[in-house]
């Protein structure tokens, strides 16, 4: 007798058969590539599907005080700085951001230390079942699947980096109590538009009513200020409610019209120009906020304590060796002011690698000043662009400065970067930047030789 015909497509039997494998295994690297393996071609922009799942999970009245850090440059910074002062506080905190540089768990940490493989398979797990059959991104469901961590932590006060945007993002999810705004500046904008404007109204989709709205851009879309002001929010920009001053051992937070409003503070990471924009952003919201008391000697101890990988990181001065995420046009302008302070008598070197979503030739043109020989590494990632035409972008970006840049070598990210390890005299500099990805692996395989 012959078998009735299937009325399930093959595609969809293999999809169930690997989700019911999925619930037995104990290993994230396979959950992590089941996950990315769910993302539909074409993907909704809606909340609708993440909103369902979350509702199933049951989590929203089990969540602290929230704090969302939105924005295109120094998200991750300023999520550090805000976990690392609420732990000298004595508060516990659950902070989320993304990307990560070498293991997944660094997205996900409760108190400062990362998320165990158990913790999360087990939320990765109820997210599964709640899923049901709801298409999810990557992001959506790993988002969804840190708040089911941090709904178990029984903690005071969760720090969330929001993702692409800010309006469609899984974490408007959250009624957040806080938000922080970095700055706004050009990046993806296939998907969030040309101009600051449009980013600005991606960004301002993030805001509450009567919410405490702390924004780091000393340029402000209109679109923001007029958002604010319909929410009722209380809006605070520096260089127009606080700002930052210099001394000479650290630097002190101000009103607006310079008055101290605290003691001296010790410079943030590199302390750099933009570093101390994002410190005197969580220092005013702090100040500003009225749930926790947060101490001036606390305040102190976190940012001494702060500590980021892969932002402007010298991880070696003689050479001097410096990692920076650095991968749109703002970020890399902000390295290339970071690079004027070091006095170099030798050969300056880049490795760098980017996406092929990034503005490549109008961000290269901030930095080609500044380097004498290129290496160009091709990344493991479907969106990583090949060597030849990142070459091609790089001598179209030099034009316009009337300048044949000198390439010396083109290829695999860790082989180029053995490369200049044989290369690099003691007065020589090299700069690693242009993608999480290349910066990750540069970090990824050093920790694994040492």
């Amino acid at each position: 007798m012959d078998r009735m015909p299937s009325l399930v497509s093959p595609g969809l039997n293999k999809r169930n058969r690997c989700k019911k494998s999925m619930l037995d295994t104990q290993d994230l690297d396979a959950w992590i590539v089941y996950i990315q393996s769910l993302n539909p071609e074409e993907m909704e922009f809606s909340l609708d599907r993440p909103h369902r799942v979350l509702a199933r999970l049951e989590l929203v009245d089990n969540l602290p005080f929230v704090i969302t850090v939105a924005g295109t440059n120094g998200k991750g910074s300023c999520v550090e700085l805000l976990s690392k002062v609420f732990l000298s506080a004595g508060v516990s905190v659950g902070s989320y951001s993304s990307p990560h540089l070498i293991r997944f768990n660094e997205r996900v940490c409760v108190n400062g230390v990362p998320a165990t493989d158990e913790k999360l398979i087990g939320a990765f797990l109820l997210v599964e079942k709640a899923r049901q059959s709801e298409a999810l991104t990557f992001f959506e469901y790993t988002t969804l699947a840190a708040l089911v961590v941090f709904s178990n932590a029984g903690l005071e006060v969760l720090v969330l980096e929001a993702g692409l945007g800010g309006r469609l993002d899984v974490t408007n999810l959250i009624d957040a109590d806080a938000l922080l705004l970095t700055n706004i500046a050009l990046d993806h904008i296939a998907l969030l538009g040309e101009h600051r404007e449009k980013i600005g109204f991606e960004k301002a989709g993030l805001m509450r009513p009567r919410q405490i709205v702390v924004c780091g851009d000393r340029d402000i879309p209109k679109m923001i200020t007029d958002r604010a002001m319909d929410l009722d929010a209380q809006l605070r920009i520096i260089g127009r409610d606080f700002d930052h001053r210099n001394e000479e051992n650290g630097w002190m937070l101000t009103d607006v019209v310079g008055r101290i409003r605290g003691a001296l503070l010790p410079a943030p990471f590199s302390g750099s120009t933009e570093q101390l924009d994002n410190a005197a952003c969580v220092a005013d919201l702090l100040v500003t906020q009225s749930r926790f008391k947060i101490s001036a000697n606390e305040l102190s101890e976190g940012i001494s304590r702060a500590a980021i990988s892969g932002r402007q990181q010298v991880i070696s001065e003689k050479p001097i060796i410096i990692l920076d995420v650095a991968h749109n046009e703002a970020a890399i302008q902000a390295l290339a002011e970071f690079l004027k302070g070091f006095s170099v008598q030798g050969t300056v070197y880049a490795l760098f690698a980017m996406l092929e979503d990034k503005s490549i030739e109008s961000s290269l043109y901030h930095i080609l000043e500044h380097v004498d020989q290129w290496l160009i590494a091709e990344l493991k990632s479907p969106r990583g662009l090949p060597a030849t035409v990142l070459e091609h972008r790089l001598v179209r970006a030099a034009r316009t400065l009337n300048v044949q840049p000198s390439i010396l070598s083109t290829g695999n990210a860790i082989d180029l970067w053995k490369q200049t390890q044989k290369l690099l005299k003691e007065d020589d500099l090299l700069i690693v930047f242009g993608s999480f990805l290349l910066v990750g692996d540069i970090l990824g395989h050093q920790s694994a030789t040492v």
